[in-house]
């Protein structure tokens, strides 16, 4: 018995893996897709094998060259695989085939043993299909009107019987009409010319359940592939993760925190929240660098966002703020103590430019405020502002002070007792690399008291009515998110047991590997670099790049990084490199990011 394996195609839909790499080389296991399909072919009896290769085909020549397969194996070279389809691949085999009846599959179906039996018991024409009663638009759909079997992708209702899986048996008297169907259409889908021949050579159809095979089309069919093929033994790991985020939030987290997920449901008014609320409460107390006795904190169901407004619709009734701004963040406090009507002084130096202090000074001077706000990393620029310095400032003038430090706690050198902090707002999903929907604030027990009385300016986000339940009831005044709690103290436990100061080392690390390429390949920063943060560069497009389309490059290829925004959208980018991101993800994106440089220059010159 032969076979004919059709793997000339590109794959482009599964780009991020097959830049270099064709389909049929994917790992299965301690498997590629290629080698066990032989496998299983030659297992149910089949000697020859005609693979017709072009995408890559060199690679698949090393491939069986390094591993010799159970049985013959020839290649079939398709130069025009950039520009013809399946139908051309198949008649390639022709005269390799010859009289002989054979099977005809696809190179992208990863199936287990059933499929194969199924072929290999009959003698004649026979389609391999799943039953199915919802089809989507993309599968070749079997369907029978009579007698006669046809292939779809727009057979609708119940005339479809389910799904072609991509495995035929052409039987000898069969293949001639089969071929010379091919000739007659050969820039289409093989399926087509099935339909031609199906009147006078019918096809039986055999069925196989679900669950038991695959087509790989997409990013997300390989990872359920080798979900569904890899035996837990063989510990292997997917090519790829669904996405590397270097965007610096929401952020990869640890498969150990999202493990944390997958435990014993509670109730959030019993012990067991109790003790998991307050595990967490004194973790974060560790994480924002307090040693004494004088700070607390409280967890707040929602984003960063949340755990700002609650401080200043709680805080900022009845004072003066001044709030300090050099971007996005800064202007969105700005927003929020508009919003909640907080009589406040906006002090704006432009998006990217460093804080004035001695304007900062200046106006604090002056005695007409009680507090002062700032961004600790201005994440819209990765401009690191100096709260030490400004803490130190307010100290002497008895001014508190609020600080933003969503981005920046457990990846910059944050001690809320050193730089004299009243009140720290900060986030999971940033540094601290937990899931995104819970926020915190941490600040002196003093000014925490400080609120009692005071009427917030909403019910929800009240923080002294957060205090006085975590604090002093060890509980919450609303429902919880209690998974993200189990999902925090993970995440919490990895970073203690690396210490900040490694993760700091490491994410500076990163961040040097990022700028050293940027700097050799001449691009220039949006600001200085000893003005950046550890976890985040932005920078300038080269000249001649077309955004968009480097934008839709680097995220076909898996990576997801920011658009440059406000007075840089268009103009510049951000690559970060927080939470759970590793060496190889970083070296990676670059020489992806580099090649984009050169696929968009190339594309916009062609254009021009």
């Amino acid at each position: 018995m032969k076979a004919v394996i059709l793997a000339a195609g590109v794959g482009k839909r599964l780009a991020p893996i097959t830049q270099t790499l064709p389909k049929a080389l994917l790992p299965i296991g301690s498997e590629t897709i290629l080698s066990r399909q032989i496998r299983q072919l030659a297992e149910h009896g089949v000697e020859e094998v005609f693979v017709v290769i072009g995408y890559e085909g060199e690679a698949i020549r090393e491939h069986l060259a390094a591993s010799p397969p159970p049985c013959d194996v020839f290649l079939i070279e398709n130069p025009d695989y950039r520009t013809t389809s399946t139908a051309y691949s198949a008649l390639l085999a022709e005269p390799h085939v010859g009289a002989s009846p054979f099977y005809l599959l696809d190179g992208d179906v990863v199936a287990d043993a059933a499929l194969f039996e199924k072929l290999a018991a009959e003698d004649g024409n026979v389609l391999i299909y799943q039953p199915k009663s919802i089809s989507s638009p993309e599968e070749m759909k079997v369907s029978q009107s009579g007698d006669s079997v046809y292939l779809s992708k727009t057979s609708e209702g119940e005339a479809a019987l389910g799904e072609f899986v991509g495995a035929a048996r052409i039987s000898a008297g069969a293949g001639e009409a089969f071929f010379a169907a091919l000739r007659e259409q050969s820039q289409g889908y093989y399926e087509v010319a099935l339909n031609m021949i199906a009147a006078q050579f019918p096809f039986a159809l055999a069925t196989v359940e679900e669950g038991t095979w695959i087509e790989i089309d997409f990013v997300t069919d390989y990872l359920q592939a080798v979900r569904m093929f890899t035996e837990q033994r063989e510990g292997v790991t997917p090519l790829i993760s669904e996405q590397i985020l270097l965007c610096p939030g929401p952020v990869m987290v640890s498969k150990k925190v999202k493990s944390a997920l997958l435990h014993s449901d509670i109730g959030h008014r019993e012990t067991e929240f109790i003790e998991i609320l307050t595990r967490c409460r004194a973790k974060l107390n560790q994480a924002y660098g307090v040693t004494g006795k004088d700070y607390t904190n409280v967890i707040i169901t929602g984003s960063g966002t949340s755990a700002n407004e609650a401080l200043i619709s709680s805080y900022g009734p009845g004072k003066k703020l001044l709030i300090l701004s050099n971007g996005e963040f800064g202007n969105r406090l700005i927003d929020l103590a508009r919003c909640h009507e907080v009589d406040h002084t906006p002090l704006e130096f432009g998006w990217a430019n460093p804080i004035d202090l001695e304007r900062v000074e200046q106006l604090v001077a002056t005695g007409e405020y009680d507090g002062l706000m700032v961004v600790h990393h201005e994440t819209s620029c990765g401009m690191l502002n100096p709260i030490d310095q400004i803490g130190a400032l307010l100290q002497a003038y008895q001014v508190d002070f609020l600080v933003d430090a969503v981005s920046s706690i457990g990846a910059e050198a944050l001690a809320v007792e050193k730089a004299n902090i009243t009140f720290c707002t900060a986030s999971a999903n940033k540094a601290l690399a937990s899931l995104p929907g819970l926020s915190f604030v941490c600040g002196k027990k003093s000014a925490f008291q400080a609120l009692k009385g005071q009427k917030a300016r909403t019910r929800y986000l009240d923080l002294y009515r957060h205090y006085e339940f975590e604090a002093l009831s060890f509980q919450t005044p609303n429902t919880p998110a209690v998974s993200l709690f189990y999902a925090l103290e993970m995440a919490l436990d990895e970073l203690l047991q690396d210490t900040v100061a490694e993760r700091m080392r490491h994410y500076g690390y990163l961040a040097s590997l990022i700028r050293n390429r940027l700097k050799k390949l001449g691009l220039q920063f949006v600001i200085e670099e000893e003005q950046m943060s550890r976890v985040l560069t932005t920078v300038y497009y080269p000249e001649g790049i077309d955004v968009e389309e480097f934008h839709d490059w680097v995220k076909q290829n898996n990576y997801v990084i920011y658009r440059g925004k406000g007075p840089f959208l268009g103009k510049a980018f951000q690559i970060a490199n927080i939470g759970h991101v590793r060496e190889e993800h970083v070296r990676s994106f670059l020489d992806i990011m580099e090649r984009g440089f050169a696929l968009t220059q190339t594309k916009t010159s062609v254009k021009q």
